[in-house]
């Protein structure tokens, strides 16, 4: 293989490997950051949207029952007549809860600060306990009802989101009033969304509480806890998205403010940074360089064929399927070269076809084109391995014999002119031979002159012989 070769081929491998390296390291972050905006862009704000009307279906309901005991004209009655008979009033809790199914049903009185539940039990409040806060956040809070989740001592530790709605009556708070619920199918909604996808779902209330998390059990923990210096941004943007890159691992962050409940709803996706992606790239790289090998291997062979095609054009006479004068004057330097390094004799014969331009004439020169083909033919026939047959030249050949002695030549040439009298070309013809053997002193040219002056009295003497060179 040529130098030219093994630079073509160095390139090519250099330039496929490069391009395969960048297009599957290109396709890679592609395909990472297509995955990274589909998970920002769709998937957690559709969670967040499925989980949103979900609640939505579950709150109403609650919200609107709080709301009808709120301004139900037997609870006003009851609280400005001085709560005499308290057995309707806990008949009344138990009704609605019962007809509602909700978990608790309650009301809790403003100038005394006495909690009544639909069981028939009671208890005084406590404001400044951190289980009762709820109710002074509700007497605060600028809309009528507000929603707290809490575990309830009195509801069995049980996690309830509560509607406190304020009894108004003449521009004054009579009491709150309310129904607890238990948002069972939520929780279901929500460890779907965690244990199928690998996403947490939970809310954050006004105080910055999370609500629902790990596994929807209640924790004391706070957004500062979870977001750090994110927390104040998700509170103070109705959508927000973030993305954090922790041991590696991204976690992806969604939330919504729901503002008809006062919370914020926040859907989290994390992403392992596995082997995954390097072991694509891999893979891609491995890929990338079979096909090279491949493409290398193809264009090797196509390279080979074409030039040897090439080669043979540019050495082999089409016509007759020998070497042509630019391929032989190589070959005769070379062989001259071991015959004078190596003392082995070197013979040229010299060929004429006799009245060629007669055959060409009388018989046209497809004639002739097949009367030069079948010389050829001969000449290679008899000289078989032994020496290289040239075309020289219009109807003449030279065939050049290595380690072959000037008697040896002589006979190979009688061999010719024997083979073309017997040969079956439509057209007969018959050849001058000139014979020089090389000597050591002697130069290219002339062993070339002495073979071409005998080729010139075989044909001044009649045609159809074989002269030997005179010594030189």
């Amino acid at each position: 293989m040529t130098k030219t070769r093994y630079r073509y081929n160095l390139i090519l491998t250099i330039l496929l490997l490069t391009g395969f390296i960048f297009t599957s390291w290109f396709s890679l972050i592609i395909a990472k950051q297509s995955l990274f905006n589909g998970i920002e862009n769709d998937a957690l704000p559709l969670t967040s949207h499925l989980i949103h009307t979900d609640l939505q279906k579950q709150l109403q309901a609650p919200i609107i029952i709080s709301a009808q005991m709120a301004h139900n004209t037997f609870l006003h009655a009851w609280l400005i007549d001085n709560k005499e008979n308290k057995q309707l009033l806990f008949e009344y809790l138990r009704q609605t809860r019962r007809e509602f199914g909700a978990v608790t049903g309650f009301l809790v009185t403003s100038d005394d600060q006495k909690y009544y539940r639909y069981d028939g039990e009671t208890s005084d409040l406590d404001t400044q306990s951190a289980q009762d806060q709820w109710y002074q956040e509700t007497l605060e809070s600028p809309n009528p009802y507000t929603l707290n989740v809490d575990l309830d001592p009195r509801d069995d530790h049980q996690a309830v989101v509560f509607v406190n709605h304020k009894i108004q009556h003449k521009g004054q708070v009579l009491g709150v009033t309310g129904v607890g619920v238990k948002l069972d199918h939520l929780k279901r909604l929500i460890d779907k969304y965690q244990h199928t996808y690998d996403r947490k779902v939970y809310f954050i209330d006004h105080k910055g509480r999370l609500l629902f998390y790990n596994d929807s059990t209640f924790t004391d923990a706070t957004l500062t806890d979870k977001f750090g210096i994110h927390s104040t941004k998700l509170l103070n943007q109705n959508n927000y998205k973030l993305r954090l890159e922790q041991d590696k691992k991204t976690i992806f962050i969604n939330s919504r403010y729901l503002e008809q409940f006062g919370w914020y709803l926040v859907v989290e996706q994390t992403l392992t940074q596995d082997k995954s992606f390097s072991d694509t790239l891999y893979i891609n790289l491995f890929m990338g360089v079979v096909i090279t090998a491949v493409i290398l291997a193809s264009a090797q062979l196509t390279f080979n064929h074409y030039q040897k095609r090439l080669e043979k054009m540019a050495t082999f006479d089409k016509l007759t399927n020998t070497h042509n004068r630019q391929a032989f004057e190589p070959l005769l330097q070379k062989a001259l070269h071991k015959a004078r390094t190596q003392f082995t004799p070197l013979t040229m014969l010299i060929l004429d076809v006799d009245h060629f331009k007669q055959v060409n004439d009388e018989h046209g020169h497809l004639a002739g084109d097949k009367v030069l083909a079948q010389v050829a033919q001969v000449c290679k026939s008899v000289v078989k391995s032994r020496g290289v047959t040239c075309r020289w030249g219009g109807e003449e050949f030279v065939i050049l014999l290595p380690k072959t002695t000037l008697d040896n030549g002589y006979e190979l040439a009688q061999q010719i002119h024997d083979e073309l009298n017997k040969s079956p070309c439509e057209v007969k013809v018959t050849a001058s031979i000139g014979i020089a053997q090389y000597h050591v002193d002697e130069s290219e040219d002339g062993l070339l002159k002495r073979a071409d002056a005998a080729l010139y009295r075989a044909k001044s003497t009649g045609r159809n012989r074989t002269v030997l060179a005179e010594a030189a």
